[in-house]
């Protein structure tokens, strides 16, 4: 697995760089534009890049309230319909953990980590009438490595890059790349901890049919729309995973766009 986590770092890395001297050379542009009293462009050109940084920081901070109002909604709603019996049961047999289990009352599959510096797992009822112990075994797995990973923090910081710099053809290819190796290593520490993946692939088979799977606003999913990877992982554990991932034009054209900015900026 070393070598998936290398790339994804790699990549990563290359996103994060990218949005840093974007983020840069919009702040020079607008201190310039500030302090000298005019834009560095011509007027067209400049009111464009204007609009241009007033789009990303009004994404960023509607990112920022959606997270804050859903985080809210979703853990007042939860505790409100949690059911007693099966929440301290799985939180007493996962004791280990240190990771709160929530249970709630809900007739459609619910699996999900909510909330970004104390995540907690959240299942509904639904799972104890589709699943049998081994399998919500797998699932409670699955997720616990999120929250163990620190995924919902990385899922938030993820959506608000995509949020506030999607128009940038490099960050949205490489967002969705990371949240499907996301679920594939979720995947394979359920896998080794159960030692078989006959129990984690009998769930993935059986939403797969299922196909309506909920989601909510603010959370990690274990259904989050990369099911035929994690199904090929299953069936096929001893062939490598291929989650493509086509770089080179969108990188291009960013860096082509981001040199304009630049020597724009200092023309």
């Amino acid at each position: 697995m070393n070598g998936p986590i290398a790339k994804l770092r790699w990549i990563y890395g290359l996103l994060i760089v990218f949005v840093v001297a974007v983020a840069v050379q919009m702040g020079t542009l607008a201190f310039h534009q500030i302090t000298a009293g005019e834009p560095p462009y011509p007027s067209a050109i400049a009111i464009l890049v204007d609009l241009v940084i007033v789009y990303t920081l009004g994404r960023l901070a509607w990112r920022c309230v959606k997270q804050i109002y859903w985080s809210r909604v979703w853990h007042e709603r939860f505790r409100g319909s949690r059911h007693e019996r099966l929440t301290k049961r799985l939180n007493y047999k996962y004791r280990s953990w240190g990771t709160e289990i929530i249970v709630v009352r809900d007739s459609a599959f619910i699996a999900l980590t909510l909330g970004m510096l104390r995540p907690r797992i959240v299942v509904s009822t639904a799972l104890f009438e589709m699943f049998g112990d081994k399998e919500i075994e797998a699932i409670l797995l699955h997720e616990w490595h999120h929250c163990r990973n620190g995924d919902g923090l990385k899922q938030f910081l993820s959506a608000l890059v995509e949020d506030a710099f999607g128009y940038w053809p490099i960050i949205k290819p490489i967002v969705r790349h990371y949240r499907t190796w996301k679920e594939l290593f979720a995947d394979r520490f359920a896998i080794r901890q159960m030692g078989t993946e006959l129990y984690l692939g009998n769930v993935l088979l059986k939403l797969a049919k299922l196909g309506n799977v909920r989601h909510r606003e603010g959370a990690v999913h274990f259904a989050d729309g990369t099911m035929q990877y994690r199904i090929m992982q299953v069936l096929e554990p001893g062939q490598a995973v291929k989650v493509p991932l086509s770089l080179l034009r969108p990188l291009l054209v960013s860096c082509s766009l981001l040199l304009l900015l630049m020597l724009g900026g200092d023309s």
